[in-house]
């Protein structure tokens, strides 16, 4: 039998059932009484979260806070682990219940089981792969790009390579217009019939420019001809 305490707990029980009808079926609201810590839940609502019941002790985190409340900083804890008999994990967070002289007479406990959550996220997390996403600055030929037209092409890699969406062409330096063009083979752009004249026009430079940037490129990969 629960014994009756002396601090008035009416109003906390209320919240109890109140919180509970507000909150889902994986939330857990516990009220202990500190009269009698090995007795001490004399309310509780979706108790089989944590698979406890009205006159079960006090928790062992409870027991080790008392001594903390109705001094400094306020009376509760947020969010810190809490385990149920059979080990899942939950979030909880407990208030504890001062008298008017500041004493700790009860704890109103709060226990979330997350576990279907993170569940959700996982399967939210797989979904939302993206293979190679941290290398596409890399060698990205096997990168798909969707753009509407060549010259989306090019001016994406030409903002990739300057840092700037909004740079004029015509302010290309010739390091950056050489590194827009070794891209642009490396996505097999130069097998498109008029691909050099389609660059050369929005780099504004000439096409033997372009093929002189070629060259160099070639070059670089041991003679080999890409293009």
């Amino acid at each position: 039998m629960i014994p009756i305490s002396e601090f008035d707990f009416s109003a906390y029980i209320h919240m109890v059932h109140f919180l509970g009808g507000c909150l889902d079926a994986n939330t857990e609201i516990v009220l202990y009484s500190l009269d009698n810590i090995k007795s001490s839940i004399i309310a509780i609502h979706n108790g089989h979260i944590s698979g406890r019941k009205i006159g079960d002790p006090l928790s062992n985190f409870a027991i080790s806070k008392m001594k903390d409340k109705g001094k400094d900083g306020p009376p509760y804890y947020l969010n810190y682990l809490g385990l149920s008999k059979d080990n899942t994990p939950l979030r909880s967070s407990s208030y504890f219940i001062l008298d008017k002289s500041g004493i700790p007479r009860g704890v109103l406990t709060i226990n979330i089981d997350v576990t279907k959550y993170q569940k959700a996220a996982e399967l939210l997390n797989q979904l939302a792969f993206l293979p190679g996403v941290e290398n596409i600055a890399g060698d990205n030929s096997d990168v798909d790009r969707l753009q509407s037209t060549p010259k989306d092409l090019i001016m994406d890699i030409i903002s990739d390579v300057t840092g700037n969406k909004e740079i004029e062409t015509t302010r290309l330096t010739m390091d950056e217009k050489l590194e827009v063009v070794k891209r642009l083979n490396l996505e097999n752009f130069f097998l498109m019939k008029g691909a050099v004249s389609q660059i050369a026009s929005v780099l504004d430079t000439s096409e033997a420019s372009i093929y002189r940037y070629l060259s160099k490129v070639n070059r670089e990969n041991g003679g080999k001809r890409l293009w």
